[in-house]
């Protein structure tokens, strides 16, 4: 199912979600302006992330893989705190590129893995190593290993990608920019 607004999403209904928040800010892209985010889609700020009811659409038991960057780590955290999260580990995708950044060119983003109430964690470890290594794709467009180790552990859950820009097989999606599948994207 496809949802275009967080209000329209079922209540307590999902056991994993994938959310990659449209974090305003201003990248260090003066000599390449079209790689800041707001040229892309519509951002959203720290005080419109946290009045989203995420907690409201997971179930009392679920897991939550939340996309950050570096520059963004100080800002995410009370972000997923008032979403009624607890942060338990972290991924990290390794990039094929090398980007923009302040401080240091990011080649990597990062999945901070969250959790409410008693989520098990399967044994052995659902992830062999904290690394993913995949290439880049279009703007913002994140790799589909995550999607697919965590279809590979959890088959059975339901699942649900916010911020979604993409339907895919076994997923439900909320966003306001979501292609269907066998939908043609430039």
């Amino acid at each position: 199912m496809i949802y275009s607004d967080i209000d329209e999403v079922p209540r307590g209904e999902f056991d994993i979600a994938i959310i990659d928040p449209p974090w305003k800010f201003s990248s260090n892209s003066a000599a390449k302006p079209g790689r800041n985010a707001m040229r892309h889609y519509s951002c959203m700020s720290d005080s419109d992330l946290v009045a989203m009811p995420i907690r409201n659409v997971l179930k009392n038991s679920a897991l939550a893989f939340v996309w950050t960057t570096a520059p963004m780590m100080a800002r995410t955290f009370p972000i997923i705190e008032a979403w009624g999260l607890k942060y338990v580990s972290q991924l990290i995708w390794c990039k094929n590129k090398i980007a923009t950044g302040y401080w240091a060119r990011g080649q990597h983003e990062i999945v901070l893995i969250c959790k409410v109430g008693k989520f098990p964690c399967p044994k052995p470890a659902p992830f062999a190593s904290s690394l993913i290594h995949a290439p880049v794709g279009r703007h913002s467009e994140k790799p589909s290993a995550l999607h697919d180790r965590i279809d590979s552990v959890w088959p059975d859950h339901a699942k649900i990608e916010i911020f979604s820009r993409m339907e895919r097989h076994g997923w439900d999606a909320m966003g306001n920019e979501v292609t269907q599948i066998g939908e043609v994207v430039e």
